[in-house]
């Protein structure tokens, strides 16, 4: 369980506070209000009356006590946002009895009592009857209207109500507010067959650029060699190209240079040693500037032949220089220092990282016919499955066509750098094709594994749900088909089913006051 949902629901359901602090409380008898003036002159809790509606983009989850003639009753109206579950924190929310069209009673209600719900008291209509229950929310433009049904106004007493149909798991409003939570209606989704296949993440060739030899030469790279996964500036000088002709006299020449390196080296070693004794007057003054004057010589011979080298390496001679084509990242190098490269022959390969493509090979023993493509999903081990086509992705594979010789149909996709993929990983690839059916379907985020079986939750009021137990079909990047458990037009939850799992795991959950 997360602590912050722990949390929640414990301050939520089981504070030591009053009802006349909470605002509403709900017992097995069904939901009932606390706080009420007329409460405290009957001495107990009357009938009750909960709506649960959605419209225009707006939930209504609203408590009121059974309206009495003549007598004022007390009402709490939770309004979410439905788009972003977000809890009404302003505006006006109206109550109207309306009996024939026409408006008999009417109470407005400026501002919340406290996020997402209106409370306060409003007076019944004078004459008991049967009327429309109309509420009306109103806030910076927004404005959402729901019919609530016919409501019954008692002749000197309360009317009890046949309450919605509610689920065994309490879940409150003040918690799917802090959460991330969603609920959608069951719909019918066109799911296409599926197939898996195992792709490699390559270079976005639109995105790259490569630097190849113009003339048959051998590679000279610079002190530091261009590798694979560093970063390069555009015109950056990477290496040389030693025309052909010239490349026997290079390599002599950088024989040489690295002789006389090593000789340079042997006689600073020397000298060293020499001044070392020097110091406690072990060796001669003689012998001390002829070391010196043999490092003075060995120096002389390393500039010598870096300056035969770097002039077989210039222009004049043919020589082509090696630089970054672009900004970006080194994905590939094609030749090695020191070796011959054909004219042609790619010697760096440059990525501006705006994207990569996936390359893979589907087989499929059930299907023969792989068009079109109508999802295609990418997942790794440690990264959540991926929609690349809802990602901004794109097929550049337009159909899937069977080769013959490998009996596999390759497909080539583009990703963009949002998906997060960088050359050389390695990817699952889940791609429907053909044309889809119609099927009873949720987002694969509604379905939650509990013991081994796949569970959704169904909203039934606004703070009850229902756990059914669902018999999934095909699915695609996005959906599931659900052939058993479900009706088209529940109302299930997509986002946050576990918090409701966690809160259905204590009964005292179920028996709360907010």
């Amino acid at each position: 369980m997360r602590p912050s949902l722990l949390l929640l629901l414990l301050t939520g359901c089981l504070g030591t506070a009053t009802p006349a602090e909470h605002g509403h409380s709900h017992g097995a008898g069904g939901h009932s209000h606390g706080g009420g003036a007329d409460h405290a002159d009957h001495g107990e809790e009357g009938p009750t009356v909960a709506i649960t509606r959605w419209a225009d983009g707006h939930e209504l989850f609203v408590e009121l006590d059974a309206p009495v003639a003549g007598q004022p009753f007390s009402f709490h109206a939770h309004v979410t946002r439905i788009a972003d579950n977000a809890a009404a924190n302003s505006g006006r929310f109206t109550l109207r009895f309306e009996q024939d069209g026409f408006v008999v009673e009417s109470h407005s209600e400026d501002g919340v009592a406290r996020a997402g719900i209106f409370s306060e008291s409003a007076a019944a209509p004078q004459k008991a009857g049967t009327y429309r229950l109309m509420m009306v929310y109103e806030a910076d433009g927004e404005r959402a209207e729901w019919d609530g049904g016919d409501v019954i106004v008692g002749d000197g007493a309360a009317v009890e109500h046949a309450g919605e149909a509610e689920g065994e798991i309490t879940f409150l409003k003040e918690t799917q507010w802090q959460i991330p939570f969603r609920v959608e209606p069951v719909a019918r989704h066109s799911l296409a067959p599926t197939v898996t296949a195992s792709g490699v993440v390559h270079p976005d060739p639109s995105d790259s650029a490569v630097v190849a030899a113009p003339v048959d030469g051998l590679v000279a790279w610079g002190d530091t060699p261009p590798v694979v996964g560093t970063r390069v500036r555009a015109g950056q000088r990477l290496g040389t190209l030693v025309p052909a002709g010239a490349a026997e006299h290079w390599a002599s020449l950088s024989a040489d240079l690295a002789t006389a390196r090593i000789d340079r080296d042997v006689a600073r070693s020397d000298l060293a040693r020499i001044e070392r004794l020097g110091a406690g007057e072990l060796v001669s003054p003689r012998r001390l500037d002829e070391a010196r004057a043999a490092v003075s010589r060995a120096d002389a011979r390393v500039l010598a032949a870096g300056r035969r080298l770097s002039a077989l390496s210039t222009g004049e001679t043919g020589a082509v220089p090696i630089r970054a084509p672009a900004d970006g990242l080194v994905v590939q190098v094609g030749a090695e220092h020191g070796t011959l490269a054909p004219a042609g022959a790619p010697l760096v390969s440059v990525t501006s990282e705006g994207g990569v493509e996936v390359v893979a090979q589907v087989t499929s023993r059930r299907l023969t016919n792989l068009r079109p493509v109508a999802s295609l999903e990418v997942s790794r081990p440690d990264v959540a499955p991926v929609d690349l086509l809802a990602a901004g992705g794109a097929l550049r594979t337009e159909q899937l066509v069977f080769d013959s010789n490998t009996l596999a149909a390759p497909l080539v996709a583009r990703v963009p750098a949002s998906v997060g993929l960088t050359p050389g990983d390695l990817v699952e690839l889940s791609v429907g094709v053909g044309t889809g059916e119609p099927l009873i379907a949720v987002p694969r985020s509604a379905v939650v594994e509990i013991n081994g079986q796949d569970v959704v939750f169904v909203q039934r009021t606004g703070e009850s749900f229902a756990r059914r137990r669902v018999q999934l079909g095909p699915a695609d990047a996005t959906f599931v088909a659900v052939q058993s458990g479900l009706s088209e037009g529940d109302r299930v939850v997509v986002e946050g089913g576990f918090d409701v799992h966690v809160a259905s795991l204590s009964g005292a959950l179920e028996s709360h006051r907010h």
